[in-house]
């Protein structure tokens, strides 16, 4: 028979079964009493540059410089890229395809456009960005920017104009096949709410009453690297934001907190001082 006796203890435990376990995010957000923290504030231009000086430093990114082939495509964080990677000196705007401006101002394009940079062993070469993509093997890299970022789900997506993809329908088939390594450098200004892969979906639907929408392409197999994964190129740190947004040119800013060894945390800081005070992207 039954014991109804037992019935109170099963549900305790039935209830610590089914509670959730949450020693894994306080381990991840613990601060330690021996470590420091710093605080970080990056203007939108500020984050770009810091992301590029992060790509620079990345070990994988070091070797193909040294053996192998690297394609930098057109984005305003891309240009960052390609100024420290490749010393381009292009006015801001000639390395750019698509852009967001204020629906109350009318942005030129840029004269003298630049094509896509091709580096191989860390040279720049005069190949076409399609010839490119035919001579990459495995763990060659390719940085496209994106529109939208979520950074929880690790989504970031592309507004796409063109009808074929542009420049993200023409290297995908090669990082469907495990070709290319594709990373996407893209400031946490970008990011939003939602699944990405929905939104694409209902993008994806002609209609009258949205002409003027571009398609979203979510970027697949793609290894986001923000603010946040440039300053843990610099030191083994933990970062957390903890405010978004500005005003005076602070616009679309971030705060972040970084923290662990005290070491550590200064070599974060010496970068991001190099990089503070740096010009607004603008395009006249």
């Amino acid at each position: 028979m039954f014991n109804v006796r037992i019935v109170p203890f099963l549900l305790v435990l039935l209830l610590f079964a089914c509670a959730p376990d949450t020693s894994k995010k306080a381990t991840e957000l613990d601060i330690k009493p021996n470590e420091k923290i710093a605080e970080v504030n990056l203007t939108v231009a500020e984050g770009k540059r810091l992301i590029a000086k992060g790509i620079c430093n990345r070990p994988d990114v070091k070797r193909k410089l040294k053996s192998g082939i690297i394609v930098i495509t057109r984005g305003t964080t891309n240009t960052y890229i390609a100024e420290e990677m490749a010393g381009l000196s292009a006015e801001h705007g000639q390395f750019v395809t698509g852009r967001v401006t204020p629906s109350s101002k009318s942005l030129k394009s840029a004269s003298n456009q630049t094509s896509e940079i091709v580096l191989i062993d860390g040279k720049k070469v005069e190949l076409s960005y399609i010839h490119a993509l035919h001579k990459m093997s495995n763990d060659d890299i390719i940085f496209k920017g994106a529109n939208m970022l979520n950074y929880e789900l690790k989504q970031a997506a592309v507004c796409i104009g063109h009808k074929t993809g542009g420049t993200t329908g023409a290297f995908r088939p090669y990082i469907n096949k495990n070709k290319i390594k594709l990373i996407v450098p893209i400031g946490l200004e970008k990011q939003v709410w939602g699944d990405l892969e929905e939104y694409e979906q209902l993008l994806k639907k002609q209609s009258i009453s949205h002409t003027g929408i571009p398609k979203v392409w979510v970027h697949q197999r793609a290894e986001i690297f923000t603010e946040i994964e440039a300053m843990k190129t610099f030191g083994k740190v933990e970062v957390i934001p903890f405010a978004a947004g500005g005003i005076a040119g602070r616009e679309g800013g971030i705060s972040l907190a970084v923290y662990g060894d005290s070491t550590e945390v200064n070599k974060v800081i010496k970068v991001v001082s190099q990089v503070q005070g740096e010009k607004l992207f603008i395009i006249n």
